[in-house]
């Protein structure tokens, strides 16, 4: 493995330079970027259940010379009581991250919640620093922090207590492996396999796992697992990990290439057939979230453009749940698309028509988070 060193003036220089590069990230996306830092980059995060899987959404929503906005949206299943009716609780956070921290910063908050700032100066938010990846790939380790934040409001000052500072967690995360791991997940409505930088680390005494895009311009975190086997359970079941992430999607439209609407026009155009994954449902459910209405309005302005084009709109899911009530909320999920174009967008009703097909078509595997996020998608059939 190549040992090298930043230097402080290397650090500094590139936090001058930052505002020249959130500029680029902007409005182009450099040749060696894998996953550009720009708004309306959207990465999706499916948590495991049981009885399904729910999703957690981070939007960037503008990204300027100061640094990025960012939207974190989840609608988690609870019980108040085991055995008791599931309550879908609605979390909606903003967080921004100034440009210096988004180069220099050697803290990760990777919690969203509700009781934090929207603004903590000294750390990101989604993944690690530029000068905390490239230390860890040209030295083989960093020091990092991490936070375990309790439910009490929190202050972004490290003197005025009690402060999230106060519950910061340090240690030195160490590289696995001398190259990039690849892993799979869905970019921009394709199966890709993105370059990580695996590595572990321990805080506190417990073990912990990353993997981060191998992209010094957006080291987004893409996996962890943290207090690994930490949570123990009071039946004979296996010790879980006190907090995981996985990334299972990510879309973004920096550029006219990347622009959704065109890739989605072309598609429906040349095959006739587009699969869609950024519309997204509540659990278990048939409404439709906040974060699919650029969708829907990139799909009405397509069908404003083609007067005389008709469209299927084809529901499907994961395996998680029985055939009867899959085929019922494919169904649901379908109609409740169309409903959204004709009452949003003003498209006739007769130019769409609705089916489900539960899980019976699927595209990869129902066995793990990533392929069953593949699985759950809405497809348009041009008539």
């Amino acid at each position: 493995m190549r040992r090298s060193i930043i230097s402080k003036s290397k650090v500094a220089a590139a936090a001058t330079l930052v505002v020249a590069l959130i500029g680029v990230r902007a409005n182009a996306e450099p040749q060696d970027t894998k996953v550009p830092l720009c708004a309306g980059l959207t990465i999706v995060t499916a948590i495991s259940q049981t009885d399904g899987d729910y999703e957690s959404i981070k939007t960037i929503e503008s990204v300027d010379q100061s640094g990025a906005r960012l939207k974190y949206a989840t609608e988690r299943p609870v019980q108040d009581f085991p055995g008791g009716p599931t309550k879908i609780r609605r979390v909606n956070i903003n967080r921004t991250m100034s440009a210096t921290d988004l180069v220099t910063s050697h803290a990760y908050l990777q919690q969203f919640v509700t009781t934090s700032p929207a603004s903590v100066p000294g750390t990101t938010a989604i993944g690690i620093s530029t000068a905390a990846l490239s230390d860890l790939k040209d030295k083989g380790e960093v020091e990092l922090s991490i936070f375990d934040l309790p439910v009490s409001p929190l202050s972004a000052d490290p003197d005025n207590h009690p402060s999230i500072f106060d519950y910061k967690l340090t240690g030195k995360i160490h590289r696995v492996e001398d190259k990039p791991v690849m892993l799979e997940l869905m970019v921009n409505g394709e199966k890709a396999q993105l370059p990580t930088i695996h590595a572990t680390a321990r805080f506190s005494g417990e073990a912990a796992e990353f993997y981060f895009l191998d992209d010094v311009n957006n080291p987004l975190t893409l996996r962890f697992r943290l207090g690994i086997g930490a949570r123990h359970s009071q039946n004979d079941a296996p010790p879980s990990d006190r907090d995981t992430l996985r990334a299972v999607k990510i879309a973004y439209e920096c550029t006219a290439t990347t622009n959704f609407a065109t890739l989605l026009e072309r598609e429906l155009k040349e095959n006739g057939r587009a699969e869609i994954h950024s519309i997204y449902f509540s659990f278990n459910s048939d409404q439709i979230r906040p974060q699919s209405e650029p969708t829907l309005r990139e799909i009405a302005e397509i069908l404003q453009r083609h007067p005389d084009w008709k469209l299927a709109i084809e529901g499907h899911t994961d395996a998680i749940g029985t055939d009867t009530a899959n085929l019922d909320l494919s169904t649901r999920r379908s109609a409740a698309v169309k409903t959204a174009l004709v009452a949003r967008y003003s498209i006739d009703t007769a130019r769409l028509t609705t089916s489900g097909f539960g899980e019976s078509q699927p595209k990869d595997t129902n066995d793990t988070p990533e392929g069953r996020a593949h699985n759950r998608r809405v497809e348009l059939v041009r008539q």
